[in-house]
């Protein structure tokens, strides 16, 4: 029992700790009182049940918890409480109704110890509670033993299988039961002593809780905090500050000034299916220097983070007031009751002598009446997280003049040339921003404290009204360029479902992206729990956000939170930029080279209505040309000027065209053919000299060798093949020595660079539809498989073996490659809604069967030497797939997207990977992979 109430703890700790709140306007009579009595004054927080029927059993949410064994001891036990009494005539019916409280004392320094405090009036109530103590722990399997407490008798049950002895007292009207003697002698004693019913503020917030709610949450922030502090990062880390300090960082000594953030808070659950809501109220006094207490007087505001936040944002908290000089008053006479008050002040005064000015009087007075501090999606390694901090201005002119004249005096202090602190930020080839580096990076933490101390203000620059800061100067220019691309919060799928739960005004406002901030754990919390949160991994990534506003209610503080459930939360599109092209992708989107800025890539795809389109790696269309007919094959790049420009080269069935990175034609293409392509064009680049040879095949069964310009070559003599080609013209180099191979229905012909046979093979077989691949592994070979699925080895000297496989059929798609570096080939199959991988010997890797059919062939991505995985894509259902060698899914898969995929860099400056991806709709999705 013990364990499982502890759980308990870790979980609402989980939920509480970092939200906690919202509205409720009417005022209600206070509930019976009987049962706080005897709640220990230290217990940092308490649960409150109407009866075992209040217990959320069949909840989705309540129940993905279950299943990952998170509460699971707690709801068992409530449940069998609830059935055994609902069954028995030996227990009064009313005990099911009855009312109780789960409380968490201290005992001893930091240990919480699980307390249940019930009602016990009357000897048959307290006979009936007995005798299902006796029923739940007979006697002939456990012990029972009684000691004196003062007055009191405490009853101990142990038991022979395990160590986890129970403790119950029957105290006066109170029944009292938990797994230390010490937690009953402390409600015991508390019953004779102040409780916290002599708490105004927790009388205030519990007469201002809803009558109904089956279960309720008290808050008590004295206590919360040093039991809170145990799940976070304890490590101390060390930073040379702008002035060349060594400051200490350590987030669990942060924490303590939640403390002062409000005295007491309750606030009551209400459980739905596809989340979870707590409205509240938390009670706070300015002359306990409480932080809520600087929003008095505030009028709630409608706020305008999310029309100023890129779309990837994880995470983002911003303050609204109506009367900004009240504000900044009354966080000035906050602080100067904190331990950071001198150096605040200390600070401050060194910001002042470095810019000649009153500097906190300046960004005040730039401000309008939102501030912000966010996160973008956190990546593995926190440490390199993207962090904005953002002041809604008066009049961005004005304040783009007041920054200047601060940057122009510290410059000026500092002999340092005005134009070495700004800079030009081209987001694309027409739009640029003015980008200023600012030398006080520490100062949103030193001005507001937490939680915007997370925020590094090394760059600032101006989008619309807000001035945005960041701590690097690529994350303000993806900022800059998300926002161009029209890709701001608003357009994120999870907060569009915030939306519909919030009130769109308040004054303060949090909001988690779990997904997209599940990273954060590994910088915010212990060893011990960030092992808990990995375990549970699965199931916790499901509640896809947490939302809590604030807002200022008369004499208490108006709290709401939601904590969002969905099922399907993993399968939510979670991108970088997403653009609209109008018509669903045809052809899989590439990243293909920038010769004007070669550290950038851009993106060249076709839709299904035949139009070719370029965007830029910030998702922004620069052009769209139309064709008359789907592209064949892949879209490759040539220099064919020789001078460093590059064009993109390709075929349709009538035409070979060449066009520039602007969308124009080339010299006198497209060329025609005189008899239509059945395959996509390949290049081949034989001396690396760009004299390039394009090989085409064609209906009337001939295989075409075209120069550079588009002609046919005189010197390649091959003539026609037996039957159709369908698959591309295949370039390999063995030994130094060059193959021109290619396969018709049932042929596979290896030629010289001239056409004429260099390698007469006896192998016939009927070709599938999958091209021919070299495999290097042992003896150089080509691999292709027959429609049956047998895989097919034809080597160099002529000679041909085929491999035994399970048999598959005659529209199945087929790839080999080396998966994990072993040296030995790894066969992919897809067929139908099956992927199978198996090694060449036949031994099964892994497979994988989908509720829709593959309809596009996998495709295979390299994430190291020894690491490549296997994509696949289930267009129907508008999802892709991504396996490592042993079949298990890359961490954030499934994700949406209905066409083939490429992976890889969109800039050398990124951290991570791109995956570029057509979705639903007319989409394009970037992704961005760890």
């Amino acid at each position: 029992m013990k364990k499982g109430l502890l759980i308990v703890v870790i979980v609402i700790l989980a939920i509480a700790a970092g939200f906690l709140y919202f509205s409720r306007e009417e005022i209600i009579f206070p509930k019976d009182t009987t049962l706080y009595k005897a709640v220990p004054v230290t217990s940092p927080f308490f649960l409150e049940f109407n009866s075992l029927k209040a217990v959320p059993f069949g909840n989705p949410a309540i129940d993905e918890l279950i299943e990952a064994e998170i509460w699971t001891r707690f709801f068992q036990l409530t449940q069998n409480l609830d059935t055994l009494i609902q069954n028995s005539d030996n227990f009064p019916a009313n005990l099911r109704n009855t009312s109780f409280v789960l409380s968490f004392p201290f005992a001893g320094r930091n240990d919480l110890v699980p307390l249940i405090i019930t009602g016990a009036e009357g000897n048959n109530r307290k006979k009936a509670l007995e005798n299902l103590i006796h029923h739940l722990y007979p006697s002939g399997k456990f012990s029972y033993s009684e000691k004196k407490y003062g007055k009191h008798t405490i009853t101990e049950i142990g038991s022979a299988i395990n160590n986890e002895p129970l403790f119950y007292s029957f105290a006066g009207d109170v029944f009292l039961i938990g797994s230390k003697s010490i937690s009953v002698e402390q409600s015991i004693r508390q019953l004779v002593t102040d409780g916290i019913l002599n708490n105004q503020y927790f009388r205030a917030v519990n007469k201002s809780a809803g009558s109904q709610a089956d279960v309720a949450l008290y808050i008590n922030h004295q206590y919360f905090t040093d039991y809170a502090g145990q799940l976070l990062n304890g490590e101390t880390k060390t930073e040379v500050d702008e002035f060349g300090e060594t400051q200490r960082k350590n987030i669990r000594r942060q924490l303590e000034s939640f403390k002062s953030f409000a005295e007491w808070t309750e606030f009551d659950f209400q459980f739905n299916d596809d989340h979870i809501l707590l409205n509240g109220t938390a009670a706070a006094d300015d002359s306990l220097g409480h932080f809520l207490s600087v929003f008095n007087g505030q009028q709630t505001v409608r706020f305008q983070a999310e029309n100023a936040l890129p779309q990837n944002t994880s995470f983002f908290c911003s303050y609204a007031f109506s009367d900004k000089d009240e504000f900044f008053k009354r966080l000035d006479n906050y602080f100067s009751h904190t331990d950071f008050y001198y150096t605040r002040e200390e600070r401050m005064k060194r910001f002042d002598r470095g810019t000649r000015s009153n500097f906190k009087n300046e960004l005040q007075g730039m401000v309008k009446n939102e501030i912000i501090v966010a996160t973008t999606t956190i990546p593995v390694d926190p440490e390199n997280k993207t962090v904005y901090f953002m002041l809604q201005t008066e009049n961005q002119p004005a304040a783009e003049e007041r920054l200047n004249k601060l940057l122009s005096n510290y410059a000026t202090r500092n002999n340092i040339e005005p134009a070495e602190m700004g800079m030009q930020y081209a987001v694309n080839e027409e739009i640029s921003y003015p980008v200023y580096r600012f030398p006080y990076p520490s100062f949103p933490g030193i001005w507001l404290g937490s939680p915007f101390g997370i925020a590094k203000a090394n760059y600032v620059a101006f989008y619309g009204d807000f001035m945005v800061f960041s701590n690097t100067e690529r994350g303000l220019g993806e900022y800059l360029r998300s926002m161009e691309l029209g890709a701001g919060l608003t357009k994120n799928t999870t907060f569009q479902r915030v939306k519909q739960k919030n009130a769109s005004r308040a004054n303060i406002n949090v909001y988690a992206d779990l997904n997209r901030a599940f990273g954060f754990g590994n910088e915010l919390l212990s060893g011990k729990m960030v092992e808990i949160l990995e375990e549970k991994s699965e199931s916790l990534r499901k509640f896809g956000f947490v939302s809590w506003q604030i807002k200022q209610d008369k004499e208490l503080f108006a709290n709401s939170v939601v904590i969002d459930y969905n099922p399907n939360a993993r399968d939510q599109a979670q991108t970088v930029w997403q653009s609209t092209i109008g018509q669903n992708i045809s052809l899989k989107p590439r990243l293909v080279t920038n010769h004007n800025n070669v550290a950038n890539r851009e993106i060249v795809f076709q839709d299904k209505q035949n139009n070719l389109f370029q965007l830029t790696g910030e998702g922004r269309i620069r052009w769209s040309i139309p064709l008359s007919e789907p592209v064949l094959g892949e879209i490759h790049q040539v220099d064919y000027y020789e001078n460093g420009k590059l064009q993109y080269l390709f075929n349709t069935k009538e035409k070979l065209y060449l066009i520039d990175r602007e969308g124009n034609n080339v010299a006198h293409f497209p060329v025609e053919f005189e008899s239509p392509a059945t395959n996509g064009v390949n290049v081949f680049d034989y001396h690396n000299n760009r004299d390039y040879r394009y090989f085409i095949a064609h209906e009337d069964r001939k295989v075409v060798a075209y120069d550079k310009s588009g002609s046919a070559l005189s010197g390649w003599v091959f003539e026609t093949t037996e039957s159709t080609v369908t698959t591309p013209v295949q370039h390999f180099r063995i030994d130094n020595r060059d193959y021109i191979v290619f396969k018709d229905e049932t042929k596979v012909y290896i030629q010289n660079r001239r056409g004429e046979t260099r390698v007469e093979t006896s192998a016939w077989f009927e070709n599938s539809k999958n091209p021919l691949f070299l495999d290097l592994n042992g003896t150089p070979k080509i691999v292709t498989t027959d429609v049956t699925g047998q895989v097919h080895y034809i080597y160099f000297s002529g000679e041909h073996e085929e491999k035994k496989t399970d048999s598959f059929g005659k529209e199945h798609f087929f790839i080999v490659d080396d998966l994990d570096g072993n040296t030995v080939p790894d066969f992919v199959f897809v067929d139908d809604n099956q992927l199978v991988v198996m090694d060449e010997n036949g031994k099964k890797q892994f497979s994988e069967k989908f509720d829709n059919p593959l309809t596009y062939p996998p495709n295979i991505y390299t994430f190291g030497p020894e690491l490549k995985k296997v994509g696949v894509v289930e267009a129907t259902a508008n999802r892709i797939h991504l396996f490592n060698p042993e079949g298990k899914q890359h961490e954030g898969f499934p994700l949406q997207g209905n066409t083939e995929f490429s992976i890889g860099k969109l800039s050398d400056n990124d951290t991570g990977l791109s995956l570029i991806v057509g979705s639903e709709g007319g989409k394009l999705y970037n992704y961005s992979l760890n």
